[in-house]
């Protein structure tokens, strides 16, 4: 998502009566963010010492997913949830400096009044306004009140649905440190060097990204889009990892005991993602590629709609994708979590064209599993470590930095692994 420090019509309007946005669309500085699942302080301080010896700024970003369990609006209940049912909010947690530098001051003051930022998209789900009041749940799941300050463009909440400061975020409680973001660069091969001589590079266990990064064809949605096309749950926890999501949610939604034709997958999927994946298993087949899916295996183990959380979701959980029947497992065996995936490429190609990103290229490669994007994704250049698209990669521009000349490159300096 996003820099990965990775819709629900209304007629209702978001903005009242601003027509335009006062505020950017994409950053107003070079960014560059490095991070892991969980971060070390040795690792933040790594970082950090090169961001001292490049002369870079860094800030460090949290980034929960907070239980929101109202909405109200001059006193008024929009949404009320009790009995311990809450809707996941995704929610980027960074200093006022890092928004105030990214985003400029105006989009910074409503931080510094803790107030907190909305995404445009989440805004629409929510139908919400620039001064409703939600409530959201510390790591007790204590209420806490915060006035939506500003509506943002989508980049500046991390594609997800709000973002808040450090200091309002002190109320939720402890959360694991999962992104440093350097700002201020004056050269970019500087930084990198800087970079290089603490590990942190190609082959290193980080995750590196540049905020003029070109597309990545499997890359997730962000929450807020995933809840734009396939609608906003509410849930809560039972036992272990599993959750109950609301049974209105579930019954409009999942198609039970579906069974495609011309390949013989089975599964409970999103109505949404049901099209897309007949469509996909059609074409394997035609290709002669029906052969590449083990059947047995994935209509035992593959699933589609699990209730549960992300297994990798930190200290106040995120629903997993399955949760939202959008993503489905096959050849799982073959292609467990953290090895090298062994799935047939031109099969990834084929379930990109029809709307899948695959985990075989995310940061903890996960070869088995596919997740409904809802748009096509075989015609993006780009330098995957595996299973690339068969096009050319895109060659990303690089931003002109302070005393440093704008130069292109045709591969990211910092490793996309």
């Amino acid at each position: 998502m996003g820099l990965g420090l990775a819709l629900f019509s209304t007629s209702t309007p978001v903005l009242r009566a601003e027509a335009v946005s006062p505020f950017p669309n994409t950053f107003l500085t070079p960014v560059i963010s490095v991070s892991v699942s969980s971060m070390s302080r040795h690792q933040v301080g790594l970082v950090a010492k090169a961001a001292r010896a490049s002369g870079a700024t860094i800030a460090v970003l949290n980034f929960p997913f907070v239980p929101l369990t109202a909405h109200t609006r001059d006193g008024k209940d929009l949404l009320r949830l009790k009995n311990k049912w809450r809707i996941p909010f995704a929610t980027m947690v960074a200093p006022v400096s890092l928004i105030s530098a990214i985003g400029g001051p105006a989009m910074a003051e409503p931080l510094n009044r803790g107030e907190v930022l909305m995404g445009e998209t989440a805004a629409r789900v929510r139908s919400a306004h620039i001064g409703d009041v939600i409530t959201l749940r510390d790591s007790k799941f204590s209420p806490h009140e915060f006035v939506v300050g500003a509506i943002v463009p989508d980049s500046f909440v991390d594609e997800g649905d709000i973002t808040m400061s450090d200091v309002s975020a002190r109320v939720l409680g402890t959360m694991s440190v999962t992104t440093v973001m350097l700002t201020g660069m004056t050269s970019l091969s500087v930084v990198t060097r800087a970079l290089l001589a603490q590990g942190i590079g190609k082959s290193s266990t980080y995750r590196v990204r540049y905020s003029w990064d070109t597309p990545d064809p499997d890359a997730q949605l962000g929450t807020a889009k995933a809840k734009s096309l396939l609608g906003e749950f509410s849930y809560r926890p039972t036992t272990g990892a599993g959750i109950q999501i609301s049974s209105t949610w579930v019954n409009k939604n999942i198609v039970w005991n579906k069974r495609y034709s011309d390949i013989g997958l089975h599964n409970n999927c999103h109505k949404t993602v049901v099209p897309a994946l007949q469509s996909a298993l059609s074409e394997i087949s035609k290709a002669g590629l029906a052969g590449s899916i083990d059947l047995v295996n994935s209509n035992s183990y593959g699933g589609c709609f699990v209730a549960r959380y992300n297994r990798r979701g930190g200290v106040f959980g995120s629903p997993a994708r399955h949760a939202w029947g959008m993503a489905f497992d096959i050849n799982t065996t073959a292609n467990a979590q953290g090895r090298v995936p062994q799935m047939n490429c031109s099969v990834v190609r084929i379930f990109r064209k029809w709307g899948f990103a695959w985990g075989g290229n995310f940061p903890w490669a996960d070869g088995m599993h596919f997740e409904y994007v809802g748009e096509r994704r075989d015609r993006i250049g780009f330098p995957s470590k595996y299973c690339p698209n068969l096009v050319p990669a895109v060659v990303p521009v690089v931003p002109r930095f302070t005393n440093a000349p704008a130069t292109t490159t045709t591969t990211p300096i910092v490793s996309q692994e």
